[in-house]
């Protein structure tokens, strides 16, 4: 239950991203300044007493609450922060959301806190290195951890790292056929490195033939550039380990 005062503001906190809010009276205002947060207050400070409901839509969950307005009520049932617990929220099924962005970066996360000198090389060129940590699933989504070190002394200004099935044997560009993959969610927004550069890409999941591999290319912001570029494997991407919180 949320009670409301008159001229004053409750800030409710949802653990992941709101989708949708509806609240069932004109009375009261809502709206959405980030991505998590829900910000209510009365229309009108004379307005009479009342009742009503809040229906919160997260990316996997709903979520509903009493909105109550009395006068008589004590100051002290009002809060102006409120949290939405796992208690209050109930799943949802959504066709177009089937990992949050909450729970990507949480997955990507336990990726990233381990540590990476377990990857194998995939490239070297330009003083620069390309190491894939590991390649991890969850459900519908497969995650590339990716590092790339710079033993030059030059800084790395990154224009893009892109994702592309291409064909095994370069044959002519009429029969050639390419497929660019964007990631659904990328940790770490970052535009350049001095030394090193770890990220980790989240897709879902995807297939193609054995005689089709996945180019991941890191390019340079200069008109001659450098650029890097190492395949992974379909059957790389069948032994992918689980990933687990």
């Amino acid at each position: 239950m949320i009670y409301l005062k008159k001229n004053m503001t409750v800030h409710v906190l949802s653990p992941e991203n709101i989708r949708y809010v509806d609240i069932s009276t004109p009375n009261v205002r809502g709206d959405i300044p980030l991505g998590n947060l829900l910000r209510l207050k009365l229309v009108d400070s004379c307005v009479s007493e009342f009742s009503a409901v809040l229906t919160v839509v997260g990316e996997k969950n709903i979520s509903q609450f009493s909105l109550v307005y009395d006068k008589g009520r004590s100051d002290s049932l009002f809060k102006s922060n409120l949290d939405i617990c796992i208690s209050d929220m109930r799943p949802i099924a959504l066709p177009d959301v089937a990992l949050s962005e909450s729970g990507a970066r949480s997955y990507a996360l336990s990726l990233f806190r381990k540590s990476s000198s377990g990857g194998s090389v995939k490239a070297n060129a330009y003083g620069l290195k390309a190491v894939l940590n590991k390649i991890a699933s969850v459900g519908d989504y497969v995650f590339l951890d990716i590092s790339y070190l710079n033993r030059s002394n030059l800084k790395f200004d990154i224009d893009e790292i892109s994702f592309k099935i291409d064909d095994k044997k370069q044959i002519r560009a009429s029969n050639s056929q390419s497929i660019d993959l964007v990631p659904e969610y990328v940790f770490s927004q970052v535009s350049s490195f001095h030394k090193y550069y770890r990220n980790v890409f989240v897709f879902r999941k995807f297939t193609f033939p054995g005689n089709k591999i996945l180019n991941v290319t890191l390019s340079e912001k200069q008109i001659s550039g450098r650029e890097l570029s190492f395949g992974i494997r379909y059957s790389d991407l069948l032994n992918a380990d689980t990933l687990e919180h």
